[in-house]
């Protein structure tokens, strides 16, 4: 596609600051990377090898699983008490299971499952040294050859010695170890009230055993803590229970005593008076305690009123309804009186009157208080009578007896009572944790699902084959991105537009290199005359017409580049061919004095000896000396001539002026084959004189950098350059192009057909 922009939009760049940073075209990038699919499909494909490789190496696990019910809500009723019977708590929560779930993944259960399943002999729990087991094959072999040679003591000596190394570790150390690599292969999680507990090994049975043996050992080591906890228990309660009994019989001993010191007898008579004694020392505590009380509420009610307290926190005062209303209405007046005070002033009649009113219900309220503190007066008092009415009865009942041995006799009696009911409940408990120690493997957890037998292992290596897949595919995908990213040089016409603010004038594909140049630049250009609906003469034609209609059609064309190597002078020569077809009269320049491209591929058209442009610039030629005619192309060519040992002073000169002004007037369409910007400053001195200028980029090749210094070079010239070429471009890859073209037509004349 072409891009019209109109000369003057173009601006004139000063420096490298001038142009804006390339934009990323991840349409393009994309499309790059989708090219590279033979890449993406090696590493993917390597990936997989890879991940073979690898799941070859690591053995295959198998995991087994068993299941314990911890606790059955419908199987642990004991029918005779009628209670819960859990095998470890109680009542069961999220931490009691936590606690059995850390039990089952402590060093203890691995250790007893490491030592019953003699697991520190298992290869699969050994750790794998190369050097240890390198020393051990290397044993064996000397005890064979030593047998073999004769010398059986000398092999049964290298035995022993590698038993002895072997021996070396204590036993106690490889539990441990054992322990710890158990329960790196084991997994415990809960489910409601089940446990699973779940093993993996190499061997799918050594799974399985693992895993039955861990549950049964667990189970067999809370049987023995629930029945040692059990007899802890019960010893604990059998020895209380014994103490209790012999509490009780030496009060009940010395209550006989007391009884037989003091006279006291256990008839009719004696037990009434007893009783009435036991009733009014009962009665006499009751009656102080209520002195007590009714004296503290007393003082602490007097205390509020002589010191104008909160009488709220007297229960008597708050209990009395008289005394609620004058507070309610004491309140109702004081926010009455704040309010109106607030609007009117304090002296207004009104204020004054609710003042009035409120010091009468103030008086009401002190009166009313006194009135409630005389009935708790009066209370107090009758209680202090009672308690001493009380006191005189208990004294006449004991006036003939030691009231003391009485008091002394109920306090035993008491003891004897209390001692009595603690025996009984303790008697009963010690009788319960007998009857659990009895049936206690009807509540003790238990396997509901025994240890599966795995048929396969525990993870299919198929996802490890997907993710490796995936893996590679993405990193395929991801360093045939970063190849297409940091690849150097322009990839799109977009991205030289949108970063030197400059036009592409045309795209030249790329050809053939497998030919020497001149033969290829031979058939280039023929294929130009021959093959006119090539896509080659299409895309140069594309190129001058697009430079004719960008700047208003230029006579004097100045073909360079950046950097050598580029195509400059191939471009020249194809767009000299392409104006040279269209019927103009064309000449062709080659100005590059040092590489003479244009002349070596164009020598069919001159003697060894015929001068060039360096002599015509120098005076020792004439015009019609060195200008020749291509037979195919009609091109009119000025070769380069001999090495000047001063090209840029030539090109400069008045004599080059007066070159271009008379080719001006006998052609139509000068195109001059310039050196590179950046190597030299000819190209630079060409400049002044052409009316424009095309510089050719050599595509996915030439550095924005070079570019830029190049325009740099051009000063202020740099406002003669009618656009950018893309030199060497695989149409196919360039976006905006949407496949390939018909190869054969330009491979016809690179010698590919």
């Amino acid at each position: 596609m072409l891009n019209k922009v109109p000369a003057e939009s173009i601006e004139y760049i000063e420096d490298i600051g001038g142009a804006q940073p390339p934009s990323i075209d991840l349409f393009a990038v994309l499309k790059a990377v989708l090219r590279r699919w033979k890449l993406v499909t090696a590493i993917t494909l390597s990936a997989l090898i890879a991940t073979y490789g690898v799941l070859r190496l690591v053995p295959e696990r198998y995991k087994s699983t068993v299941e314990i019910l911890v606790y059955d809500p419908q199987g642990q009723i004991d029918a005779t008490v009628q209670k819960p019977i859990s095998p470890f708590v109680d009542a069961l929560n999220y931490d009691a299971m936590n606690t059995e779930i850390n039990i089952l993944k402590s060093k203890s259960v691995a250790l007893r499952v490491a030592r019953e399943l003699g697991l520190d002999r298992d290869p699969e729990f050994q750790p794998q040294h190369r050097i240890p087991n390198l020393v051990e094959q290397s044993y064996d072999r000397i005890a064979v050859l030593a047998e073999r040679l004769g010398f059986p003591g000398l092999g049964r000596a290298f035995n022993d010695s590698r038993k002895n190394i072997g021996d070396t570790e204590d036993k106690a150390a490889k539990l441990d170890r054992v322990a710890d690599e158990l329960l790196k292969n084991m997994d415990v999680w809960q489910d409601s009230y089940i446990i699973n507990v779940a093993t993996t090994s190499r061997d799918p049975i050594e799974a399985q055993r693992l895993a039955s043996t861990i549950a049964n050992d667990y189970l067999a080591s809370q049987r023995e803590a629930r029945q040692e906890a059990l007899n802890n228990v019960a010893t604990w309660l059998k020895r209380r229970v014994d103490d209790l009994q012999s509490q009780i019989l030496e009060t009940e001993s010395a209550i006989e005593k007391l009884k037989v010191t003091n006279g006291i007898r256990d008839s009719e008579s004696d037990k009434v008076r007893e009783q009435q004694i036991g009733g009014l020392t009962t009665q006499l505590m009751t009656a102080r305690e209520d002195v007590n009380d009714k004296r503290a509420r007393l003082e602490q009610a007097r205390h509020v009123i002589d010191t104008k307290g909160d009488i709220d926190s007297i229960p008597e005062f708050t209990a009395s309804a008289a005394l609620t209303d004058l507070r309610h209405k004491q309140r109702e007046l004081n926010w009455s009186g704040a309010e109106l005070q607030n609007k009117v002033g304090e002296r207004n009649i009104q204020v004054v009157s609710i003042q009035a009113q409120l010091a009468t219900v103030n008086k009401q309220i002190d009166a009313e208080a006194e009135h409630v503190l005389g009935n708790m007066k009066n209370g107090y008092d009758i209680a202090v009578r009672r308690e001493q009415s009380l006191e005189a009865n208990l004294q006449s009942l004991t006036a003939n007896q030691n009231s003391e041995a009485y008091i002394k006799l109920q306090q035993l009696r008491r003891l004897a009572d209390a001692d009595r009911s603690d025996y009984q409940t303790y008697l009963t408990q010690y009788n319960d944790i007998s009857e659990k120690r009895e049936l206690q493997n009807a509540g003790v957890a238990r396997i509901i699902s025994p240890a599966s037998l795995p048929r396969e292992p525990s993870k299919s290596r198929v996802k490890f084959y997907a993710l490796g897949g995936l893996a590679g595919l993405g990193g395929g995908f991801l360093l045939a991105f970063l190849l297409e990213y940091f690849r150097p040089g322009v990839k799109s016409t977009t991205e030289i537009e949108q970063t030197f603010r400059l036009p592409v004038v045309g795209t030249i594909p790329l050809v053939s290199r497998r030919k020497t140049r001149d033969v290829s630049r031979y058939r280039l250009l023929d294929g130009m005359v021959h093959e006119p609906l090539s896509q080659l003469s299409e895309t140069v034609r594309a190129m001058r017409i697009s430079l004719d209609l960008l700047s208003a059609n230029p006579k004097v064309i100045l073909i360079t580049s950046a950097l050598p190597g580029e195509g400059k002078s191939t471009a020249a020569m194809l767009l000299a061919a392409s104006s040279a077809s269209s019927g103009k009269r064309t000449i062709l320049l080659d100005c590059d004095f040092r590489q003479r491209s244009t002349s070596e591929a164009l020598r069919r058209l001159r003697s060894k000896h015929r001068p060039g442009l360096s002599e015509l610039l120098r005076g020792t030629a004439k015009l019609e000396d060195v200008i020749s005619e291509d037979p195919v192309t009609k091109i009119h060519v000025i070769p380069a001539g001999s090495m000047a040992p001063n090209p840029a002073d030539l090109l400069m000169s008045q004599g080059m002026l007066d070159l271009i002004a008379e080719l001006r007037s006998g052609f139509d369409y000068i195109v001059m084959d310039a050196p590179p910007l950046l190597p030299v400053v000819d190209a630079l001195a060409l400049a002044t004189v052409a009316d424009k200028i095309l510089v050719i980029v050599e595509w996915r090749r030439t550095p924005h950098a070079s570019i830029y210094e190049a325009f740099r070079v051009l000063g202020q010239e740099a406002n003669r350059v009618a656009g950018i070429v893309l030199n060497k471009v695989e149409l196919n890859q360039l976006p905006g192009y949407g496949g390939g073209y018909n190869y054969r037509l330009i491979a016809k004349y690179y010698g590919n057909a």
